[in-house]
């Protein structure tokens, strides 16, 4: 077990990593750590999003670490990790707009209904009857941007996450509701309610 006030080289971090050791995992996180997140912040352009992406990071580095075997640096290692973590990242943003953007297209096809009020309430409690299905976090986070109507950055104050996090429980609500009601028309409501008027 290595003491945390001496200095080790990267290969004897991994060496004692692989061994289970805590202290070395401790010390690859302090060293690399804010490294890595200025890199993702540069690439990212959001605190909470790099903050997530480097702890994804050491998360990945420590459960796999029986099979680290960097062909360079340790630092080279985490920072291809860290790219391709940010393509991930990136991809599904883009997946998400993309939902967005098409149910947003599907909307603006339907024509104005006269009992809208009264519908849209009728809607709300289908909705939140099928909320009831969802994991309890992506429920919680649900509720609060829809019927509370708080920002992500108020949701994630709230619930003690990341603003990402926010919006991955979002995007993952989303998407349950509209295979919930798939083959309806209660789908495109839902959109609706929950972009159109925000």
């Amino acid at each position: 077990m290595m003491k945390t006030n001496e200095k080790f080289s990267d290969e004897d971090l991994i060496a004692q990593l692989r061994l289970g050791d805590e202290n070395a995992f401790t010390e690859i996180y302090h060293r690399y750590w804010e490294i890595l997140l200025n890199t993702a912040y540069q690439r990212l352009r959001s605190r909470e999003d790099a903050e997530e992406v480097v702890q994804e990071i050491f998360v990945n580095l420590y459960f796999r670490r029986n099979e680290i075997d960097p062909k360079s640096t340790l630092e080279a290692y985490l920072k291809t990790a860290l790219k391709f973590k940010v393509i991930d990242t990136y991809r599904l943003q883009q997946l998400h707009y993309k939902h967005i953007d098409n149910l947003i297209a599907e909307i603006n096809l339907l024509p104005v209904l006269p009992d809208h009020q009264l519908e849209t309430k009728e809607f709300k409690t289908l909705i939140l009857s099928a909320c009831s299905k969802l994991p309890e976090k992506c429920r919680e986070v649900f509720m609060m941007f829809r019927f509370e109507e708080l920002s992500h950055q108020e949701i994630a104050r709230r619930a003690e996450i990341s603003v990402s996090t926010v919006k991955k429980h979002l995007h993952k609500a989303m998407l349950f509701l509209r295979e919930e009601f798939k083959g309806s028309r209660t789908y495109l409501m839902i959109a609706c309610l929950l972009f159109l008027s925000k």
